[in-house]
C-alpha cells in the first residue's frame, strides 16, 4: 500500500469517532433528514507545469448532517480532458446560523493517470432552499496538490434522502 494512502483509514476512523457525539444532536434538533445527496457541475482551472488548463467537471457528494453546523461526507469528482483526473475526499462542511453559507475543508486524493497525490480543499458556497426540498448551491473551491493550485467553481443541486 502506498505511503500516501496508509494514513487515510486512520484519519477516517478518528474523524468518525470524534464526531460521533454530534449524531445524537441531529436527532434531537429534528432536522428533516440528516442525509444529503448533491450533484455538481462546473469548471476546474488547474495549474499544470506552470500553465493553466480548464476542464468541465462533474461530481457527487453524500453528506451526513450532524446538526445545522457540522456535516461529514464522501465526495467524488471528475475533471474531463485535458485534465482527465479524479478527486475523492472526505469533506467536513460547516454552516453558520442557518443562513445558507457553507464552508468546506476536505482532505483527499487526486488521481491523474497512474499518479495519486494528497489534496487539501477549502471552499465556500451559499445554499438556496427550493420548493420540494431541493437546494441549489453556487460554490467555489481551492485545491492544493503537490505545490499546485486548482480552482473548482460551479453549482450543486442537492436533496435530502
Amino acid at each position: 500500500m502506498s505511503a500516501l494512502i496508509r494514513p487515510v483509514p486512520s484519519f477516517v476512523a478518528g474523524t468518525a469517532l470524534a464526531l460521533l457525539p454530534l449524531q445524537a444532536t441531529a436527532r434531537e434538533r429534528g432536522l428533516e433528514s440528516p442525509h444529503v445527496l448533491e450533484f455538481f457541475a462546473g469548471n476546474t482551472s488547474a495549474e499544470r507545469e506552470g500553465e493553466r488548463e480548464n476542464a468541465f467537471s462533474v461530481g457527487g457528494q453524500y453528506r451526513y448532517q450532524f446538526n445545522e453546523t457540522v456535516g461529514l461526507g464522501l465526495l467524488a469528482e471528475y475533471a474531463r480532458d485535458p485534465l482527465d483526473s479524479w478527486v475523492v475526499g472526505i469533506p467536513v462542511v460547516f454552516g453558520f446560523d442557518g443562513s445558507g453559507w457553507q464552508f468546506t475543508a476536505m482532505p483527499g486524493l487526486e488521481f491523474e493517470g497512474d499518479e495519486q497525490e494528497f489534496l487539501m480543499r477549502a471552499g465556500v458556497g451559499y445554499e438556496f432552499e427550493m420548493r420540494g426540498g431541493y437546494t441549489l448551491k453556487p460554490e467555489i473551491n481551492i485545491d492544493w496538490v503537490d505545490g499546485e493550485t486548482s480552482i473548482v467553481a460551479g453549482i450543486s443541486i442537492g436533496f435530502r434522502l
